[in-house]
């Protein structure tokens, strides 16, 4: 499915965790131009600030300082629930570890972006099309508890391109999966970018360069 690609762009974006003595920086003032049909790959040891940039670029953390502009937007000018609707809607997100509703089927899961948006009438037909698209058809009706490790992360990515977002955020995506499932889930974020949305990938996985159009590496809080 084609996306209406968006531009995210940071500017002099910064993230300060107060400390008992001290002020952590786990983000150092930031400037990232995330564009349509691009795949942006960002490496970088644990606790380098990674996570914490993708999370302030996602809508999810407010920055001590800097913006952050979603096709133009101040993201962080907008109240809350414009900003949770904005996030929904356009920005697909894949987050660490598995984060799916043990209660809920694996279609259900696949479905909940549209169930929050508050739409009348999920689109069962496009997130049926998705889990075909990442191999879990089979599974539509099993739940989260049943699933492997690979098979969550491709749920996550099945959930977060459902509502054809212009973005779509991955954080780890790979992390702790065999070689197979790592190319089958670096494919589709691939296949994201090349259907029209920016992608950002925040990830150890070497394997990633092989999709990107850009590799970035984060030290300290800072991009190089």
């Amino acid at each position: 499915m084609k996306t209406s690609g968006m531009t995210i762009r940071a500017r002099s974006l910064t993230k300060d965790f107060p400390r008992s003595s001290a002020v952590l920086t786990a983000v150092a003032p930031t400037d990232l131009t995330l564009e349509g049909s691009s795949l942006t790959v960002v490496t970088g040891r644990s606790g380098c600030g990674k996570s914490t940039l993708l999370t302030m670029l996602a809508g999810l953390l407010t920055p001590t300082a800097g913006t952050v502009e979603v096709d133009g937007q101040d993201l962080y000018a907008l109240a809350e629930p414009e900003r949770s609707h904005l996030r929904n809607e356009r920005i697909g997100l894949v987050p660490q570890g598995h984060a799916a509703l043990r209660s809920l089927t694996v279609l259900e899961n696949v479905l909940l972006p549209a169930v929050i948006h508050g739409d009348a009438q999920p689109p069962v037909e496009r997130a049926t099309a998705l889990l075909e698209d990442v191999g879990l058809t089979a599974l539509a009706e099993q739940h989260p508890q049943e699933l492997s490790g690979g098979e969550l992360r491709r749920l996550a990515m099945a959930r977060a391109l459902l509502m054809g977002p212009g973005a779509l955020l991955a954080d780890e995506p790979t992390a702790g999966l065999d070689s197979e499932n790592v190319a089958a889930v670096l494919d589709l974020l691939r296949r994201a970018a090349d259907d029209g949305a920016a992608v950002l990938v925040v990830t150890h996985e070497p394997e990633a360069e092989r999709v990107a159009d850009r590799v970035l590496t984060m030290d300290g809080g800072r991009l190089t």
